[in-house]
């Protein structure tokens, strides 16, 4: 419990010092909101009109009374509205999240079957033709920038075979393309990790003792040697879906993926920065929350690392 209170407040300071640093970057960027609200809104913005506008945004106020305003709404889980389109932050990100959950989970998938799958058969026959190439396969994966490798298999699967769609969410296919490019990359980190672990492990007496009494190559490496490698592949995953999550923008952008990264993107072209705001700030959240809970459930599977 201790463990768990220390991880938490280190989390929240975290979250504290990140959202006093994205408050000031986007305020301070050059140009004027409310200018650039008026001018979308077909107007011409003048002195007064802009002057109006600034007091009705709070704009007028000083940085750190329009901070601690923000960080209060924030608390209450309203970010502002829009400076394109005046609806709720808080709504629009609301409405994207399961688009970005469903990638993201789907990556995540693929990234620790093929992971596990392939670092398992890498310890079975270590020096088998299939194993040397799936690793070196893996390696040149991991050199391609995801933007790469979904082009590539856009032109292939979805242009040239015409077996699944080349972007949107609206077939259930759809899902395939933009999570296998984003679970490749992952696949790559998390098995050079997970196949260190176990080539460490193979070498330990109790692997040896396991030999010697008689149980079988499979059944020492999936119960035996798993099991012991299992809080640095626990930590190694948790590492490779924040990775993930950060690489959903470049995904979902690449694949019209109507997730929270792609209307990040827009919010950048756009200058929207009530919402690329509130994206920095709950992207942080969810990647702290994502290495605490890797940290804890390491922790569960090795006690020793509780101390």
């Amino acid at each position: 419990m201790t463990a768990a209170l220390r991880r938490a407040a280190e989390t929240l300071l975290v979250l504290l010092v990140l959202s006093v640093l994205t408050f000031l970057l986007t305020s301070l960027a050059p140009g004027d909101p409310a200018e650039d609200i008026l001018r979308r809104g077909g107007i011409q913005p003048t002195a007064e009109s802009v002057a109006v506008l600034r007091g009705e945004l709070g704009l007028d106020q000083p940085l750190f009374t329009q901070y601690l305003r923000w960080l209060l709404g924030v608390l209450r889980g309203d970010f502002g509205r829009s400076h394109v389109d005046r609806a709720p932050v808080a709504a629009e990100i609301l409405s994207r999240v399961p688009a970005t959950l469903r990638l993201a989970g789907t990556a995540s998938l693929i990234a620790v079957g093929l992971a596990v799958l392939i670092s398992v058969r890498a310890a079975l026959r270590p020096r088998a033709l299939d194993s040397r190439i799936a690793r070196v396969v893996m390696v040149a994966v991991a050199a391609v920038p995801p933007y790469i490798s979904g082009i590539l298999l856009i032109s292939v699967v979805a242009v040239g075979m015409r077996v699944l769609p080349t972007g949107g969410a609206a077939s259930p296919g759809a899902v395939i393309l933009p999570a296998l490019t984003l679970g490749l990359a992952g696949t790559a980190t998390l098995l050079r990790l997970l196949a260190a672990d176990l080539a460490a492990v193979a070498r330990q007496p109790f692997v040896k003792l396991a030999v010697a009494k008689g149980l079988t190559a499979r059944r020492t490496v999936v119960v035996h040697m798993l099991r012991v490698a299992a809080p640095g592949a626990i930590t190694a995953a948790g590492v490779v879906l924040t990775e993930l999550l950060a690489g959903a923008v470049i995904v979902e952008t690449l694949f019209a993926w109507p997730g929270v990264g792609q209307l990040a993107v827009a919010a950048i072209r756009q200058r929207d920065i009530p919402i690329i705001q509130a994206y920095v700030l709950l992207t942080a959240l969810a990647t702290a929350l994502v290495l605490a809970l890797a940290d804890l459930c390491a922790s569960a599977a090795d006690p020793r690392m509780r101390r």
